[in-house]
């Protein structure tokens, strides 16, 4: 795969093709299958430099193998988290607490459901990386108006973590959680619904969503997501519109117009 590497000097611009580096490898290491384990960040250590450990982990690649989990953890008193495929964040949110605790990763979690172009909303899996979401779109001629920095977070991580980006251009700012439209979350719940309550939150329906959309995890873990999007073409325009006289400047120019801009503003 190879990416574009813009290099700023205080005189020149380089642009050169480089080779994208490998995947994190997986935040869980378990003695025995799924069970003695541990979790760490992408850079191997927390802040208090302690070794976080859980009695176990589990990968549900479906919504009902993660609603089961989800109810077999409530059932055995088990504190549980949810883990990506990369771990991210610096601080230990994934982190269960003792070493009973369960760890509940979302990378099997990883399929794109649906894309509606005429509503321009994606509808996505937790475990979605944002590399994924963006390709989602693209193929849709859809566009987000939000990055973070870096495509190996999840859909997950970046709502769950308040994630946001610098966009030029975005409605409704730059965070990741402003554009969700539902969300489904799977929690703890009573005996008497089966130790497990499914959560199906749209956005004005019920304040529940705003609490859900930035919840460290504490919450309940979710499953899915459908957020908004926005045409690739008009995105473009209001994002690297250095006032053309044409009406609509294609995405092709992108490179040509950063170059103007990086030099105008530094």
């Amino acid at each position: 795969m190879i990416f574009i590497a813009v290099v700023i000097t205080s005189s020149l611009i380089i642009i050169s093709p480089s080779t994208c580096t490998p995947p994190p490898e997986d935040p869980i290491h378990c003695s025995n299958s799924t069970t003695s384990c541990t979790i760490t960040n992408y850079i191997g250590a927390f802040p208090d430099r302690s070794t976080c450990r859980a009695s176990g982990a589990a990968y549900p690649a479906t919504e009902d193998e993660l609603i089961a989990v989800v109810a077999d953890g409530t059932r055995a008193r088990r504190k549980m988290k949810v883990a990506t495929r990369s771990h991210h964040s610096i601080p230990k949110l994934a982190c269960p607490g003792g070493e009973g605790g369960l760890l509940i990763s979302t990378k099997f979690l990883d399929r794109v459901l649906s894309v509606d172009k005429e509503a321009m909303t994606v509808t996505v899996e937790s475990g979605v990386t944002l590399r994924q979401l963006i390709e989602a779109a693209a193929e849709a001629g859809l566009a987000l108006p939000y990055s973070p920095y870096w495509w190996g977070l999840t859909v997950g991580g970046m709502l769950a973590t308040g994630a946001h980006g610098s966009s030029l251009w975005a409605r409704q700012g730059g965070a990741v959680h402003d554009y969700v439209a539902e969300m489904t979350m799977v929690s703890p719940g009573r005996a008497a619904d089966g130790y497990v309550r499914v959560r199906r939150l749209k956005e004005g329906d019920s304040t529940e969503i705003n609490a859900a959309k930035v919840s460290l995890g504490v919450l309940g873990a979710i499953y899915k997501v459908r957020t908004l999007i926005t045409n690739l073409v008009v995105y473009c325009q209001h994002a690297w519109d250095l006032r053309f006289t044409t009406a609509t400047r294609s995405c092709s120019h992108i490179i040509f117009i950063l170059i103007i801009l990086i030099n105008f503003h530094f």
